[in-house]
């Protein structure tokens, strides 16, 4: 036992990361056999630790124990030592159109192997999935991929949000299959450039920060934390646009910050947004727009405002790619509230319910406080009565009435 503890030693100790660590674009069975190979070398460092353990209490019977750690591979591993374990990481570049790739990592995660895997995205324009009047998108997302895996740990973050090495350890620790959906840099992108961009995106609801974690409770629901993200019981966050008016005044406008108003800025989205069409009567303004059902949608142009560079307001019309996308976003982000418990339908009518129920008995409870209260009262005032007309007798006659 003590050359094979330090044979462990000697080759942990020099363990390259490449070891622990493969890209999304090798072959499946690739990843796969390399995953294998990894996770049944940390099982033989846990096996020689469980040998020692029993070999220290002087416990160790080889007519027990050596057909009980002859196949003892990866998943005979605990929940702890899954957790100390250095993790198996494979890195997935989502940018662009991520089904395929999308596919291929939950076919892995399908096997059970803890793997981690890093899904980076730098850019956010999505392609179209369908008709912007769809109730439900189409397609899946990266963030909806716990409501079909429910035993994957989930975490969505990016480097500047203020917790998100505590996120990112949360995850790479935790003693199952995880995502670890990330926000990066575009090549040559500056950090100050991608924190601002950063901070947008996930105002905008293109990149909401989530975390599900399976282990927090055995309800499904309460495993979801939307904390971090601003505004997280509103639609959409609100940005004061300011410029002036057609007299030159300087003038403040509140507008609902969506993922066209993140788009504006961002150089992949650049052909999706164009100059005003001459009838300005069919323009809505987008958040307007995708609250209208597809029959009222016809003959409309959805349009943002945005800061012009002599200061004044200007229109901008949103195609229907990103409309489909700020559409999706926004349905993607009532599901996560939902699920949350933030702004949870069935939640407002069993208060509302509770709060009518309440006012109910309010009203009754107060009713009978003020017929007792009257009683009370004529009570009072026939006694008072009473006593006046007897003193008054006993003034006038020198009688002292009679108690009756």
């Amino acid at each position: 036992l003590i050359p094979t503890l330090s044979e462990i030693r000697e080759t942990w100790s020099n363990m390259a990361f490449e070891r622990a660590c493969i890209d999304l674009e090798r072959d499946e069975s690739e990843i796969l056999a390399h995953a294998e190979a990894y996770l049944n070398g940390l099982a033989a460092v846990f096996r020689a630790f469980r040998i020692t353990q029993l070999e220290i209490r002087s416990k160790y019977d080889s007519a027990v124990h050596d057909a009980s750690f002859a196949d003892f591979d990866w998943r005979r591993l605990g929940p702890g030592e899954l957790q100390s374990s250095p993790p198996f990481v494979l890195i997935a570049r989502l940018d662009g159109d991520e089904g395929a790739r999308l596919r291929k990592v939950m076919s892995l995660l399908e096997t059970g192997m803890p793997i981690k895997v890093v899904a980076l995205r730098s850019n956010l324009r999505e392609p179209r999935r369908g008709s912007t009047s769809l109730l439900v998108p189409p397609g899946m997302t990266l963030e909806t991929l716990p409501f079909g895996m429910q035993g994957v740990y989930f975490v969505q973050t990016c480097g500047p949000v203020a917790d998100f090495e505590q996120r990112l350890f949360a995850a790479l620790c935790a003693p199952r299959p995880a995502v670890i959906s990330m926000l990066c840099e575009r090549e040559g992108e500056t950090q100050d450039s991608f924190q601002s961009r950063a901070e947008r995106a996930i105002r905008a609801r293109a990149f909401p920060l989530c975390v599900y974690d399976p282990d927090r409770d055995a309800r499904f629901v309460m495993c979801f934390d939307l904390s971090g993200n601003p505004s997280v019981e509103s639609q959409w966050t609100t940005e004061t646009l300011t410029g002036v008016d057609s007299d030159g005044n300087a003038v403040e406008i509140a507008e609902a910050f969506t993922v066209a108003h993140f788009a504006a800025l961002e150089p992949e989205f650049a052909v999706d947004l164009s100059e005003p069409p001459a009838n300005s009567e069919a323009l809505v303004q987008l958040t307007d727009y995708l609250a209208l059902s597809h029959r009222q949608q016809i003959g409309k142009v959805p349009f943002i405002r945005v800061p012009g560079e002599d200061g004044n307001f200007v229109r901008k019309v949103v195609s229907p790619e990103l409309t489909g996308q700020c559409a999706e976003r926004l349905h993607l982000w009532r599901t996560l509230q939902e699920i949350a418990g933030v702004d949870n339908p069935h939640v407002h009518r069993t208060r509302a319910a509770l709060q009518q129920e309440l006012s109910a008995q309010q009203k009754t409870q107060l009713e009978s406080l003020r017929k007792d209260m009257e009683k009370d009262a004529a009570h009072r005032e026939r006694a008072a009565v009473a006593t006046t007309v007897r003193k008054l007798v006993a003034r006038l006659t020198g009688v002292e009435p009679s108690g009756n």
